[in-house]
C-alpha cells in the first residue's frame, strides 16, 4: 500500500470499516449504558435513542459481513459485502457511528466530568466515590500541593543547575592524567584529583538518594549543634529545603560529571591536536574548544538530569522537605483516604516532566541538538 493510500485510508471504501465502525458503535453503546447527569442530553429521549440506533443497526451491518466472511472465506473480498456500493453505504454509515459515539463521549464524559467537579466542590465532607474524592481532596488541599509543586520545581531547577556547576570543577579532576613533561608534585596532585572524582563517584551513584538525604541532614545538624545553637536556630540555617537542595545537587553532580566526560570523550581529538598546534596550552584547548562543545553534545542529558530530579525529589519527604510528595501525604493524612490523592500526585508529576520535556524539545531545536530519545544519566 502507497503512501497517499495509507493517507486516505479514513476516506477510502474498504472492507475494514466494518472492524473499526463495530469497535466505536460498541463504544459508544458502553458510555450511553453508563451513568448519567441532569445535563446529559442523550436519555431516553429522541436524540439518545438515534444514536442507539446507530450503533445497533451499524453492528448488525457488521455482523451480516462476518457472516459472509465465515461463509465466503477466501473469496470473500467478490462476494455482495465488498463490492463498491455496499462499502461506499458502510463507510458513510461509519461516519454517523463516530459522530454518534462523540456526542456520546460529551454526554458521559465531560458533562459527567462538570457534573462531578461541581458536586465534589460542593461537598461538605470526602464523597464515596473514587474519581468526586479526588476532586474533593485535591481541591480541599490545593494549598499544601501547590507549594508542594513549587518546591519540588525550585529543588529540581536549583538543583541542576547546581550540580552542573560543581560538575564543571569535578570533570576536570575526572580527566586528569599524569603527562610525561609533569614534575613528580603535578602527576602526585593530579592523581589524587582523579582518584579524588572516582571515588565521589563511585560513592554517589552506588548509594540511594534517600539514604543520602538522612545522612546529609543529620550530619548538618549534628555539626550546628555542636556550636552551641539551638534546635530553631539551627532550622534557620540548615532548613529542610537547603538540607534537600544540597542532597539533589551533590548527588546530581556525580551524574552530570559522567555526562560531561562523555560529551569530551565525543569530541573529535583532532581539534584539540589543532588547538595545541595553534600555540594553546592544554588548559586552553580544553577551556575554548573541547568544553564548549561537549557542552553542547550533553545537553539532552543534563535536561534529562532535570526530569529525572523532579521525580527523585519525592524521596526527600523523609527529612520534611514540603515538597509534592509531602504534601501528598499531608492531605491523605487529614482526609484519611490514599490512594485518591496518590493519584492526583503521581497524574501532577507526570503533567511536570511532560512540560519540562517540551520545553527541552523546544530549546533543543533552538541549539540545534535534539533532545527526542534522550539518554537516561540517572
Amino acid at each position: 500500500m502507497n503512501a497517499t493510500a495509507k493517507g486516505n485510508f479514513i476516506t477510502r471504501d474498504h472492507p475494514y470499516v466494518f472492524l473499526g465502525g463495530s469497535l466505536i458503535a460498541l463504544l459508544g453503546l458502553s458510555l450511553l449504558n453508563g451513568p448519567s447527569t441532569p445535563y446529559s442530553f442523550l436519555t431516553d429521549n429522541v436524540p439518545g435513542l438515534l444514536c442507539r440506533l446507530v450503533f445497533w443497526a451499524f453492528l448488525a451491518i457488521s455482523v451480516v459481513a462476518l457472516i459472509f466472511k465465515l461463509v465466503y472465506k477466501k473469496y470473500y473480498r467478490s462476494c455482495v459485502m465488498c463490492r463498491q456500493p455496499m462499502l461506499k453505504i458502510s463507510r458513510w454509515a461509519s461516519y454517523l457511528v463516530v459522530l454518534a459515539c462523540v456526542l456520546a463521549l460529551i454526554d458521559r464524559g465531560l458533562l459527567q466530568l462538570i457534573y462531578t467537579v461541581q458536586t465534589a466542590m460542593e461537598a461538605t465532607s470526602n464523597p464515596q466515590g473514587f474519581f468526586p474524592s479526588m476532586v474533593y481532596m485535591s481541591l480541599k488541599g490545593k494549598d499544601m500541593l501547590l507549594t508542594g509543586i513549587w518546591t519540588t520545581v525550585r529543588l529540581a531547577l536549583l538543583g541542576t543547575a547546581i550540580a552542573f556547576v560543581l560538575a564543571i570543577f569535578m570533570v576536570f579532576l575526572r580527566i586528569q592524567e599524569p603527562d610525561k613533561r609533569d614534575n613528580d608534585l603535578v602527576r602526585f596532585l593530579k592523581w589524587i584529583a582523579s582518584r579524588f572524582a572516582r571515588f565521589y563517584i563511585f560513592i554517589i551513584r552506588g548509594t540511594p538518594m534517600m539514604v543520602q538525604a538522612l545522612v546529609f541532614y543529620y550530619f548538618g545538624f549534628n555539626l550546628f549543634k555542636r556550636t552551641g545553637m539551638t534546635v530553631t536556630e539551627i532550622n534557620h540555617v540548615w532548613s529542610f529545603f537547603v538540607s534537600g537542595l544540597c542532597t539533589v545537587s551533590l548527588n546530581s553532580t556525580a551524574y552530570l560529571t559522567e555526562v560531561l566526560r562523555g560529551g569530551i570523550q565525543a569530541v573529535d581529538r583532532g581539534q584539540t591536536e589543532a588547538a595545541r598546534s595553534l600555540g594553546m596550552s592544554n588548559w586552553q584547548s580544553m577551556i575554548k574548544v573541547v568544553f564548549p562543545q561537549a557542552v553542547k553534545n550533553s545537553i539532552p542529558a543534563i535536561g534529562n538530569e532535570f526530569i529525572i530530579n523532579i521525580k527523585d525529589s519525592s524521596v526527600l519527604s523523609v527529612i520534611g522537605v514540603m515538597d509534592l510528595m509531602y504534601a501528598t501525604k499531608s492531605v491523605s493524612g487529614i482526609y484519611f483516604r490514599s490512594l485518591e490523592i496518590y493519584c492526583v500526585a503521581a497524574l501532577l508529576y507526570l503533567i511536570l516532566t511532560w512540560l519540562s520535556s517540551l520545553l527541552l524539545q523546544y530549546l533543543g531545536k533552538k541549539l540545534d541538538t535534539p533532545v527526542k530519545g534522550i539518554p537516561s544519566s540517572n
